[in-house]
């Protein structure tokens, strides 16, 4: 029989039976309303539960936090940190960008926490003297709990985090943190068998800082299932239709958009939803809850380090920003680059891309329709040359009557021969070809030869004003540009390169509807379609004014190459196309004994 004093000893001796985490900061941990938006017990939203289980999880080292802004981060932070350090205390850094954010933090949000979290409370060592808490080992900077001790530093100098070993490291905004600094705190942890990382940061750019941790470790994406056909998707900002078209995922009526171009916002809020990406189904804001609440996180990368979970979550699932908030935030940002970045690293927690820049929110296969590349579409053909010292890049496009154009084919050749089987095979009716470069006199002679369809171009005259384009009839031998077009004459077309640009710029951001390409474009040709962007300068009087910058590593020459081919398609006039075709048509099949007199007008070219 076991005895009174046996059953209060195995009482004594028995394991602790933990909480869970999530239960714990619950029963434990307050919020006040200069903390959070949502004041009173810590409620953990479900997507947090995971990362928090994690951290007492002996099998989990590193915890990656790549999470948009009001995504309750801050709060996981709270909840897990606290946790560890009255449950398994351990000493732990806490690293923030630099001191003054670590001291402002301890001081205006982590005591006052603290001294609302009673477990931890009673684990600050009292002063003999007064009977409170001791201010000389529970400071901003540092603070020396009975059983370990927590340290706050700032990133700012290798010093600040040298010191005696760890166990718990939190790297908070790691993104603001140099990479120097961070190998130095990484130190504090080196030989131990039992450690936990904590990094979290709305992330920067690609390479280093959060990004990079988060595709190192398993890449966990949150999925939920959709209230309508119980498919289980993710929120994401831009989404393939049942047809294959990419799209916004967030949709508003299409009276919202005004004739200007400008948008009815107080429209935007009162019908954006959320439309699944399975069944089309409208989403409400009002659905988020119960979605989050049965969501899971799945991981997307099966060959990461088994003791490393990372967490990517986007704005789009916190609770107190709304579908329509975030599309009218978007809606406003998006021609500034500098809110562009912010809406992009803030909201959608994905680093900064230069393509990002010009795209006017959309990714640039929207501009895709379905038909195959090469199928002749348009009712009239334009093909567009770039000349470099070696080869040539030219864009095939065709036109409607109404404007709306469709590219054909691109490509890069090394001869004019090779040109002309493209012409050829596509059927295009004229092509222009930019002379410039240091292979001028022998692109003049290749025009001469074929100048019947044929114009050359310096492609970037400043044409003053608002002409769009000149003709000039030119001798290519000689330079010569008076008189009437004669035997010895091509048709050469100055651009006027700001009206162009800009003209291009609308209609690959889709701020002008009539500018498509084919199912599957590549890469390379988007990369060069968007390799212009523009940004303010400053020049040395202090003036402020917008630059063409090109990205880098990224060639413009498929840009130069649809510049030239709209000017073309402008110049050659739609409405008289049926007629200049019938021109060319009728020569084709009489011989020529000498070469017809041509119009500087452009009225009638194709002769």
């Amino acid at each position: 029989m076991v005895s009174l004093l046996d059953r209060e000893l195995g009482k004594l001796f028995a394991p602790r039976l933990l909480k869970p985490p999530v239960e714990w900061a619950f029963n434990n941990c307050v919020l006040r309303d200069n903390v959070s938006e949502l004041p009173g017990s810590l409620k953990v939203f479900p997507y947090a539960e995971a990362p928090l289980n994690d951290l007492v999880d002996p099998n989990i080292n590193k915890v990656t936090l790549c999470w948009g802004s009001q995504s309750s981060k801050t709060t996981t932070m709270y909840a897990g940190i606290a946790y560890l350090l009255s449950e398994f205390p351990k000493d732990t850094l806490w690293i923030m960008p630099s001191a003054e954010n670590a001291r402002n933090f301890s001081k205006g949000r982590w005591l006052p926490f603290i001294d609302d979290c009673a477990p931890l409370k009673s684990q600050c060592p009292v002063s003999a003297a007064s009977g409170r808490v001791d201010t000389d080992k529970i400071t901003n900077m540092r603070q020396e709990f009975l059983s370990c001790t927590l340290t706050f530093a700032g990133a700012g100098s290798e010093n600040n985090v040298k010191s005696a070993p760890v166990a718990y490291l939190v790297l908070d905004e790691i993104d603001e943190i140099d990479p120097d600094i961070r190998l130095a705190a990484l130190e504090r942890i080196k030989g131990r068998r039992e450690y936990k990382i904590i990094q979290t940061s709305t992330p920067k750019e690609e390479t280093g800082g959060i990004w990079e941790e988060y595709l190192y470790g398993d890449q966990r994406k949150y999925f939920m299932p959709c209230p309508h056909c119980e498919e289980h998707i993710q929120f994401t900002w831009r989404q393939k239709d049942k047809s294959g078209n990419l799209r916004y995922s967030i949709a508003f009526d299409e009276d919202a958009k005004l004739e200007d171009g400008s948008y009815d916002f107080h429209k935007i809020h009162s019908s954006a939803r959320y439309l699944c990406p399975s069944c089309d189904g409208e989403i409400l804001d009002a659905h988020k809850p119960s979605m989050v609440k049965n969501g899971e996180w799945r991981s997307t990368n099966l060959n990461a380090p088994v003791e490393h979970r990372s967490y990517h979550l986007s704005s789009l699932y916190a609770p107190a920003i709304t579908f329509s908030s975030l599309m009218v935030n978007w809606l406003q940002v998006s021609s500034s680059p500098h809110g562009l970045r912010k809406f992009i690293q803030g909201n959608l927690a994905e680093p900064w891309r230069e393509d990002w820049i010009n795209q006017d929110q959309a990714d640039a296969h929207e501009l895709e329709l379905d038909y195959e590349r090469g199928e002749l579409r348009g009712e009239f053909r334009v093909m567009g040359v770039d000349t470099q010292t070696d080869s040539f890049w030219f864009i095939v496009r065709g036109f409607d009557r109404d404007g709306t154009s469709y590219l054909i084919d691109y490509g890069q050749v090394a001869s004019f021969s090779e040109l002309d089987i493209a012409f050829d095979q596509h059927k295009c009716h004229a092509a222009i070809i930019d002379c410039a470069g240091d292979r001028t006199s022998e692109v003049y002679e290749e025009v001469y030869r074929r100048r019947s369809k044929w114009f050359g171009s310096r492609g970037w005259a400043n044409l003053q004003g608002e002409q769009p384009y000149r003709l000039q009839m030119k001798d290519p031998f000689t330079g010569d540009t008076k008189g009437r077009a004669g035997k010895s004459k091509i048709r050469y077309l100055h651009v006027n390169k700001k009206i162009y640009e800009e003209d291009m710029d609308r209609l690959r951001t889709r701020q002008m509807s009539g500018f498509y390409t084919f199912t599957d474009t590549p890469k390379v040709y988007y990369d060069q379609l968007f390799s212009t962007y523009w940004t303010k300068q400053t020049d040395k009087s202090g003036h402020i004014k917008v630059v063409k910058k090109l990205k880098r590593s990224k060639g413009d020459h498929l840009w130069d190459c649809e510049i030239l081919a709209r000017a073309l398609s402008k110049f050659i006039g739609i409405a008289r196309i049926d007629r200049d075709i019938a021109v060319i048509q009728a020569e084709e099949q009489r011989p020529r004994k000498r070469p017809r007199s041509r119009s500087t007008t452009g009225a009638s070219f194709w002769a």
